[in-house]
């Protein structure tokens, strides 16, 4: 399985474990259609190595996007190969959109971690200026757990540590995985995240720590929910933040590498909903307002992992390549989308500026395609974007055609002018030897239709 970073903010627990493997079906090539963007990659800037100036002093606002609080959103990522740099880096947005010159860039090892995962952003403590959080596995340790970088006028210090979350119920070696909303919509920060149903079990319930929290981890206050199951969570994604409601989560169930079932939990001012609905099975998911209603939608899709033991390497005919769109307005059907394909990576933005989210998916390893929102939700009008690393790995040996699809990672609006835009990378593959140790990522932020900027971190 792949993680999934998308702007609807996503934990995918399994593949972390797995060491951000793909578990999913072979990719191949195939021809492109005519309506796709034929244009050629361009080639990515790369910034100096140099050290990277302080981005702007911003004076906060809480856009959930914004670390330094000047007014732009930022883009903060890791790799997602196991154990592979850069651990934890951030390019501040400006006018002209994300400068890779401005930047900030931490290393696991400083902080006695083996690697960092990021889940998120949000402002936690209230101060008006995001705050990243992510997971760190400490050097030695198989599980890691939840902590807090925080943001500030001048973005986040690289040499302060950062602070672990202070769960309402600790077993050692459970994962406490932190997804960040605004689950009672009040505005500041909270974190759902799962919680040992019982000692020495990886079965959980659902906890959800409403903020502000404090400098040292912990919430103002905390529930703890009944899981939908049983069993364990596989993931976990919350809605959208945007300061105007509160944000739902998803719960994704426990699984052996097939297309799991998944409970939608809604939420208002008392906080998230102890009641559940359960939707279609499928491991891709994402948030976003596809109709424009002022609801949020919610889309399942198949990602394409499946149980590799006999006899349990398919899925039946309503769940395989299928994605399904819940809206959230009163009385709307969901809207099936058959034979989609397997659903990689999902992203969600305002990319024409309609105010109604469209939906950028990764649908194998030959094309981006990128839905539409509308009053009548999303529609599939044929729209391919495609960016393509690099044609030759180091040693000058061909890259192979489905090593350099490029897959939509993030979106926001880095350039302030009121329209996400969505953020693609091709990361080396490591499992390839001639990359074996790069930490190289090639990035293309693009309005859907033309490239606004480009950037390459070797060298970071």
């Amino acid at each position: 399985m792949k993680i999934g970073n998308i702007t609807a903010v996503t934990v995918t627990i399994v593949s972390l474990l797995l060491g951000g493997c793909d578990a999913g079906p072979g990719r191949s090539a195939s021809a492109l259609s005519s309506s796709s963007d034929a244009a050629p990659s361009p080639e990515p800037s790369r910034p100096s190595r140099e050290a990277s100036p302080a981005p702007a002093a911003g004076k906060g606002g809480g856009n959930p996007d914004d670390i330094n609080g000047d007014g732009f959103a930022d883009l903060v990522f890791t790799n997602p190969y196991w154990d592979t740099p850069p651990d934890l880096a951030i390019v501040y947005g400006s006018k002209d959109g994300l400068n890779p010159r401005t930047r900030t860039v931490m290393d696991a090892a400083d902080f006695g971690f083996k690697s960092i995962i990021r889940t998120g952003t949000v402002d936690l403590d209230g101060d008006g200026f995001a705050d990243v959080v992510i997971y760190g596995f400490p050097v030695g340790g198989y599980r890691g757990t939840s902590y807090l970088v925080w943001g500030g006028p001048e973005g986040v210090d690289p040499d302060v540590r950062p602070v672990v979350v202070q769960p309402p119920v600790f077993e050692p070696d459970f994962p406490y995985w932190g997804v960040p909303g605004d689950f009672d919509g009040d505005g500041n920060g909270d974190l759902a995240m799962g919680v040992p149903k019982t000692k020495g079990t990886v079965a959980a319930d659902l906890a959800v720590l409403y903020g502000p929290f404090t400098r040292e981890g912990a919430a103002r206050r905390h529930t703890i929910h009944p899981g939908p199951d049983d069993g364990d969570f596989a993931g976990l994604v919350a809605g959208r933040i945007d300061g105007r409601r509160a944000t739902g989560l998803l719960v994704h169930g426990g699984g052996d590498g097939e297309q799991s079932p998944s409970w939608l939990f809604g939420a208002g001012p008392g906080g998230l909903s102890r009641h559940s609905r359960k939707l279609h099975e499928g491991n891709a998911s994402a948030f976003g307002d596809f109709d424009g209603d002022g609801y949020d939608d919610v889309v399942v899709a198949d990602d394409g992992s499946r149980n590799n033991e006999p006899g349990y390497d398919t899925e039946p005919p309503e769940v395989d390549g299928v994605m399904t769109v819940y809206y959230g307005g009163a009385g709307r059907a969901p809207q099936v989308f058959k034979d989609i394909g397997y659903s990689w990576e999902l992203v969600v933005g305002d990319f024409d500026g309609d105010r109604r989210d469209d939906l950028a998916i990764e649908l194998g390893s030959d094309r981006v395609e990128l839905l539409h929102g509308g009053a009548a939700g999303l529609r599939r009008d044929g729209k391919v974007i495609r960016r393509l690393g690099p044609a030759k790995e180091p040693g000058g040996k061909k890259s192979a055609p489905e090593q350099r699809l490029a897959t939509p990672r993030a979106a926001a609006d880095y350039d302030g002018d009121g329209r996400d835009e969505l953020a693609l990378a091709w990361f080396a593959p490591v499992h390839q030897p001639a990359w074996k140790g790069s930490g190289r990522s090639q990035w293309w932020v693009t309005d859907g239709g033309r490239d606004e900027s480009s950037f390459d971190t070797d060298g970071w």
